[in-house]
């Protein structure tokens, strides 16, 4: 079963359960929250699915309710116990949506994946300490400009660092019928620090840090889903410029940047 089809039926269980007062998983649930929730740095990068019920009856009922830009991704399919359709939030929106209703308690569902939210509009968000991707010339100049990488741009290159550095590692996430292509890179305004006492996670650091690894093209939104799963929430999916060693050239790829509390 894949992992949506196990989140679905997580959420359809729950609905079950709560007929009879019983909750036996756990789902992200608050009554009665105080109004306007002020959202902590977590938030910010957290994923949640929220189920597609009630006030909550679609995705243009979610971005009105929230406030949002546009309306969030759909998420659909089949479990076992049935089918469920879910949208996929930020825990900003959550704290919205619980802040907007009071009085309604929504199915919201932890998802232990990288956050990846490109924007449409600026540079944001891009690896480095000492640039600010959402000013001016850091901004789309008009309203044909493509800032790349795109949010659903494939193949996209992506940036190794760690254990996604392993081939053997990269072929089992990944399902590959055979050892990925990797390409030495390099990417410059970040740097490693040690996370766990064991795992090495990049975050920002200025532009005359430089940090080797490895690059490798994601082929599809299913592949790189895989690797966000891979990396938890305890990273973010963020823009950056890597620097082939084969070649020279620089690519626009994006990266995995620990979300540092």
């Amino acid at each position: 079963m894949d992992l949506l089809a196990e989140l679905e039926n997580l959420a359809i269980e729950a609905e079950n359960e709560n007929k009879n007062n019983t909750l036996e998983i756990s789902l992200v649930n608050n009554n009665r929250p105080a109004p306007q929730l002020k959202p902590q740095k977590r938030d910010y990068t957290t994923t949640y699915l929220v189920k597609l019920e009630g006030p909550l009856a679609s995705p243009s009922h979610i971005q009105k309710i929230a406030g949002l830009l546009e309306p969030p991704p759909l998420k659909t399919g089949e479990g076992e116990l049935g089918s469920a359709t879910f949208c996929l939030i930020r825990g900003t929106t959550r704290l919205a949506i619980l802040s907007a209703l009071p009085n309604y308690t929504p199915t919201f569902i932890h998802v232990n994946m990288a956050d990846k939210h490109l924007s449409n509009y600026s540079l944001s968000p891009y690896l480095g300490s000492d640039i600010d991707p959402t000013l001016p010339h850091h901004r789309a100049q008009s309203t044909d400009q493509m800032l790349l990488p795109t949010q659903n741009q494939y193949p996209v290159w992506y940036f190794f660092y760690g254990t996604l550095t392993d081939p053997e590692t990269l072929v089992r996430k990944l399902f590959l019928p055979g050892l990925p292509v990797l390409r030495r890179a390099m990417v410059k305004r970040g740097r490693i620090k040690m996370w766990g006492g064991k795992y090495k996670a990049l975050i920002d650091g200025p532009s005359s840090s430089i940090v080797d690894g490895w690059a490798y093209e994601v082929s599809s939104e299913e592949e790189e889903e895989q690797l966000r799963y891979y990396e938890t929430d305890q990273y973010e999916v963020v823009r950056c410029e890597i620097h082939m060693v084969d070649s020279g050239d620089i690519v626009k790829g994006l990266t995995f940047r620990f979300v540092d509390d």
